[in-house]
């Protein structure tokens, strides 16, 4: 079982868009909403015309202006009110009860705004899984009736290619591996696997072919270019590629000719394995 996710639906109006392209002419088969930003009402009224895509919940505390009044989350915002991208921070500064608070409004406005519960959890640049954080997510999951979650083991990570980014990596894997624990005891269901390294379509078709036996996630980030997503992301020119890639007979081909199963999370909770 292949599950292909869309990361960051919501993150502009055009990234929307592509990633529903993606969905209709290709290979993907899910995506997380952020459900915090302004273009979060106009891409929930497209997903009336995506009722096959599975949608669950990019939880947010990097990008964009929280969903409560910051003022009552003091510990996730800046002094402008929006979320501050640093891991340091999360690490060291931001408060749990805050975070919980938060979390629940995102659940709460993404429910408002598609009408029905997201089919798993996971997060904009994998917060959930600095420590005291998995905790939080696990437990909002479960009380909130969402049985499925993203979960990053050390294991998925792409080997590091530089000296630089040595130090970074080996204290990521050692805070996926805490949170790798704490979601493996929380009763959700979760991907035997996770592709997360960037790829072309010649990657891409060597991965659907080797792919092994249980149910694998690819994370993806498929998208057109609007203003907005240059002013809220770094990562810009690589979604317009990707798009391509997912869309291309070649890489639909592999999929059939593997005999892989696409789906989503919402089947991965309800199918036999």
């Amino acid at each position: 079982m292949l599950i292909v996710n869309a990361d960051d639906y919501g993150l502009s109006p055009a990234v929307s868009r592509g990633i529903l392209a993606a969905w209709r002419e290709g290979i993907v088969t899910s995506t997380t909403f952020l459900v915090n930003l302004p273009a979060s009402a106009e891409s929930a009224r497209l997903l009336a015309g995506a009722p096959g895509l599975g949608v669950g919940l990019h939880l947010n505390l990097t990008t964009g202006r929280p969903v409560l009044p910051p003022r009552s989350v003091p510990s996730l915002v800046g002094p402008d009110g929006t979320f501050v991208k640093s891991l340091w921070r999360l690490r060291y500064r931001v408060r749990a009860e805050e975070v919980r608070r938060e979390w629940e409004a995102q659940v709460d406005r993404f429910i408002e705004l598609v009408g029905r519960l997201p089919t798993h959890l996971d997060s904009h640049h994998h917060v959930h899984a600095l420590p005291g954080l998995a905790a939080v997510f696990a437990d909002l999951a479960r009380r909130r009736g969402i049985r499925a979650a993203r979960v990053v083991r050390p294991a998925d990570l792409p080997p590091v290619r530089s000296l630089a980014g040595w130090a970074t990596g080996l204290l990521y894997r050692r805070y996926l591996a805490g949170s790798a624990r704490v979601l493996a005891r929380s009763g959700l269901a979760l991907p035997d696997r996770v592709l997360l390294a960037d790829f072309d379509r010649r990657r891409l078709v060597e991965w659907i072919r080797g792919l092994p036996e249980g149910v694998t996630e690819l994370v993806c980030h498929p998208g057109y270019v609007d203003g907005e997503l240059r002013r809220l992301s770094g990562r810009v020119e690589p979604r317009p590629a990707e798009m391509a890639d997912l869309v291309s007979a070649e890489v639909r081909e592999a999929v059939r000719a593997a005999g892989v199963r696409l789906a989503h999370y919402g089947e991965l909770t309800s199918a036999e394995r």
